[in-house]
């Protein structure tokens, strides 16, 4: 299914991902294992970070990069990444036309598939998944950890024609589980 496709493209895409995912994965996460708590971003550095024409809003610890590309098939994407020396952020949406024709077995399938998908690609180990919603959308969460220990929790939901997919990946759970657990629509 081209829809599931996309969605993985999303998740591993090096436009969304700078070089967390890519298989030689040179980005500074790998030295996460070793990191000292005194490192890490503090609390207080946290502040809202919102898109209107997203629609979105979630706390960060930073202003993230914005990219918007038009993918082979015609689908603009729109990126927000703010990697630091011990953590990486993403928020991603893409609007598929077709999405809202789709049924509930469809996008069930979609979004169950999209973890398995992911950590295949990621060439990561899938700890956790779970289905989820948000304001009465389909979603899913998951947990991974990427081969070289790094740690990260995803979640991906269809909003009507709109795929949102929120990654985050930090030496402290704490940062993560705040990052995505922060993400609402406006």
């Amino acid at each position: 299914m081209k829809l599931n496709i996309l969605a993985t493209a999303i998740l591993t895409a090096t436009i969304c991902l700078p070089a967390i995912v890519r298989a030689e994965n040179t980005l500074p996460l790998r030295q996460l294992g070793g990191v000292r708590s005194s490192v890490l971003v503090a609390q207080s550095d946290w502040g809202e970070f919102s898109s209107v024409a997203g629609r979105f809003a979630v706390l960060m610890p930073g202003t993230p990069n914005q990219e918007t590309e038009t993918n082979e098939d015609g689908f603009v994407e729109h990126s927000f990444t703010l990697t630091q020396e011990t953590s990486a952020f993403l928020i991603h949406y893409s609007d598929i036309p077709e999405a809202e024709e789709l049924s509930d077995t469809a996008i069930k399938k979609l979004l169950d598939s999209t973890p398995t998908d992911f950590v295949k690609e990621a060439k990561a180990q899938l700890i956790a998944s779970r289905s989820i919603t948000l304001d009465g959308n389909p979603g899913k969460e998951f947990e991974f950890t990427l081969r070289d220990g790094t740690p990260g929790a995803a979640r991906v939901f269809l909003v009507k024609q709109r795929l949102y997919v929120i990654v985050g990946m930090a030496s402290e759970a704490e940062n993560t589980q705040k990052f995505v657990n922060s993400f609402r629509l406006l």
